[in-house]
């Protein structure tokens, strides 16, 4: 009974903690994770329109303003001069992981996320 208890616990503690960590991601990653949920080829006027209050919002980091900018570029794939900069911030020890994941899909877009980068982009929204 006490094992079931402290099982019980730990479960509990374990949730928890991965709602306390979704809720703190960043508007900025919020939104480009959810914009990226339904990416078709390329980011749609009403995206773009998203992405760039992204960029001008002051709370807005600089690694997720390289990862906006390259969203923003994308057509079909990454651009060529964005992959460098995504590159950089998936292999940076200092970077978050969420904006790690964004720019790791983002570098791997061909056409759309794939089903399993959609699971980890639904995660970033919650």
């Amino acid at each position: 009974m006490r094992n079931s208890i402290g099982i019980l616990g730990t479960v509990l503690l374990l949730g928890l903690t991965a709602n306390l960590a979704n809720a703190a991601e960043s508007k900025a990653v919020q939104g480009m994770a959810g914009i990226m949920t339904n990416f078709q080829h390329a980011p749609s006027d009403v995206d773009k329109q998203a992405l760039a209050k992204i960029l001008e919002d002051k709370a807005t980091t600089a690694d997720e303003r390289t990862v906006a900018k390259a969203l923003m570029n994308v057509q079909h794939t990454t651009a060529a001069a964005d992959k460098p900069s995504l590159e950089a911030i998936v292999s940076d020890p200092k970077a978050s992981g969420s904006v790690k994941t964004l720019a790791g899909i983002i570098l791997g877009l061909h056409h759309y996320p794939t089903d399993s980068d959609k699971e980890k982009l639904r995660a970033l929204t919650q």
